[in-house]
């Protein structure tokens, strides 16, 4: 890196709802994943100090400049969980990395269900 690059010009500030919006068109393009889930009531997060960022099916938690997501999803039926898991926390954790640079300490993935009523193609024709 060059002394050009490495000179500051002033302060870079990413809002929270920034990554949390990253991470959600990062979830969506993973395939068998039908959609994001509704975040449980009971997860506890409302006696926390920090209460972290929520946005549908999405909950991120900043703590002493950590960053943690919990993503809950519904998934199609016809996939391996595991995978399409693993798929979707390296998903998330290259898009956040790629367009902020910001390293990620966990994506912990909750499949809340699967659906075998719905696909991704019946969903985007109700839209």
């Amino acid at each position: 890196m060059s002394e050009a690059t490495r000179e500051s010009h002033g302060r870079i500030e990413v809002a929270p709802e920034v990554l949390a919006t990253i991470a959600h068109y990062a979830v969506l393009r993973i395939e068998g994943v039908l959609k994001l889930a509704a975040v449980p009531t009971d997860r506890g997060w409302f006696f926390k100090r920090n209460t972290p960022i929520h946005q549908e099916g999405i909950v991120l938690d900043l703590v002493d400049n950590k960053v943690k997501f919990d993503i809950y999803v519904i998934m199609e039926p016809h996939v391996n969980i595991m995978e399409t898991s693993r798929a979707l926390q390296r998903a998330i954790i290259e898009a956040v990395d790629t367009m902020v640079g910001i390293p990620i300490e966990a994506v912990n993935v909750h499949v809340e269900d699967v659906s075998y009523g719905q696909s991704k193609g019946s969903l985007k024709n109700n839209f």
